[in-house]
């Protein structure tokens, strides 16, 4: 099993990260009466691992060269394994939720870092492949923890759940440790893999010289990140506002527990066979723009078909649509890591460029499914929330026709002198 690819095994610290968001929802209910936690709380305990990348993501990601890619990826599993383990021994909503905030920093750390690790680690001619392969960790992660919590609930109860998931995650923190590489110096001329950069003076950037604030500066001087952040905000929130809704249409169709399980698990994987298949088919040659446009006039559709008919519809054709908008959804996710790392400022910039779309998505998975309460209350309808989700896609549809048509590209050599100066400080 050793014997596998080094860069395998830091997509699986993604799969196992996102594991740790996965968990909570099968046992929201059994914490409800156990500790006697209110909805709101309950609610926290979904929201707050959102909390460190909505307020650290951009500022985490300038560092996390500096701290060294495989250092911040054991760190962040270390992160989860701890707090994870501490957690099945809680009793009381308030270390919960301190130890949640804990994991969302492990989350963090771990999917900051991963891209450009994956980068320097995989040939040029598998990177759009791998992207997609990485680009799954958030559906794959989520669905497996879904899938399998209610089993582990059966027999070892919601702290049984808790220690499986912090096992896994030190279990892959140790393999890493052991396993994959230290990045230490990279031939320039290999232009996916680097470490040490070296300038147009033939001197050399090292990434732990950087000045993080020039760093940081550069990333939000640079159109394209914010494009490619804005594109994956307008999917995210949708995702998550959807997903959110599964629970309301297994109780109209008495749905059990179980089932709900699996099909809610399901549903989550399919993003994460949209994103795998979508990078597949990058590596083939098709042009990205032509997918994620393709991805968001389907979750157009989807969403459109949901929320405007879901009370003319059967069980079933409800279910295929939210599926859909996940499979689909897929698309938009692995288009924008892959060309994350092209459309960076600079290859130091790329886990700055991350924290970035990873940011403004926290923002808006945190703000659009309290929007979509408030338009539902205020309008009395559905409907209108389609036409919002509507919205948000073409939003993203032009963002990333505006993305492809400008030719921003990653500097080269001989133009990235003066950035390298900026970043050093001088």
């Amino acid at each position: 099993m050793l014997k596998l690819s080094k860069d395998i095994w830091i997509i699986c610290a993604g799969f196992v990260a996102a594991m740790h968001i996965g968990k909570l929802p099968p046992v929201v209910h059994i914490l409800q009466n156990e500790l006697h936690i209110s909805l709101i709380q309950a609610g926290l305990l979904l929201s707050l691992v959102q909390g460190a990348g909505m307020c650290f993501a951009l500022l985490l990601g300038s560092y996390v060269e500096r701290i060294g890619l495989k250092n911040c990826i054991v760190i962040g599993l270390l992160l989860l394994f701890s707090a994870s383990l501490w957690g099945s021994f809680s009793h009381d909503i308030y270390s919960l939720l301190l130890l949640r905030i804990v994991e969302g920093f492990g989350f963090l750390l771990v999917t900051l870092s991963a891209p450009a690790y994956i980068r320097k680690l995989v040939p040029p001619e598998q990177i759009h492949k791998k992207m997609g392969v990485w680009s799954a960790y958030m559906g794959g992660g989520v669905g497996i923890a879904i899938l399998i919590s209610p089993y582990l609930i059966e027999y070892f109860y919601w702290q049984g759940v808790w220690i499986f998931f912090a096992i896994l995650s030190v279990i892959i923190a140790l393999i890493i440790y052991k396993q994959v590489p230290n990045v230490q110096e990279i031939n320039q001329d290999l232009s996916l893999k680097y470490r040490v950069i070296e300038s147009s003076e033939n001197q050399t950037v090292n990434a732990k010289n950087i000045d993080v604030k020039q760093l940081i500066a550069i990333t939000l001087k640079h159109p394209p990140a914010w494009i490619l952040a804005i594109i994956f905000a307008t999917y995210t929130g949708q995702w998550l506002g959807l997903i959110g809704f599964l629970p309301s249409i297994y109780q109209q169709n008495q749905i059990s527990l179980q089932m709900a399980g699996v099909l809610t698990a399901i549903v989550a994987m399919s993003n994460a066979v949209g994103t795998v298949y979508c990078g597949h088919l990058i590596q083939k040659g098709i042009r990205p723009k032509y997918l994620i446009q393709i991805g968001f006039l389907i979750l157009i559709f989807c969403a459109i078909g949901f929320y405007g008919f879901k009370q003319f519809l059967p069980f079933i054709l409800q279910y295929v649509l939210v599926l859909s908008f996940s499979l689909f959804g897929g698309f938009v996710a692995a288009v924008v890591f892959s060309q994350a790392l092209h459309f960076a400022v600079h290859p130091l910039a790329i886990s700055t460029t991350i924290g970035l779309i990873l940011q403004l998505s926290a923002i808006s998975q945190l703000v659009l499914p309290p929007s979509v309460a408030f338009i539902v209350s205020q309008f009395g309808s559905w409907i209108w929330v389609g036409v919002l989700m509507a919205i948000l896609s073409c939003c993203g549809i032009v963002s990333s026709q505006v993305l492809f048509k400008t030719k921003y590209k990653q500097v080269s050599l001989k133009q990235s002198s003066g950035i390298e100066r900026e970043l050093l400080g001088d």
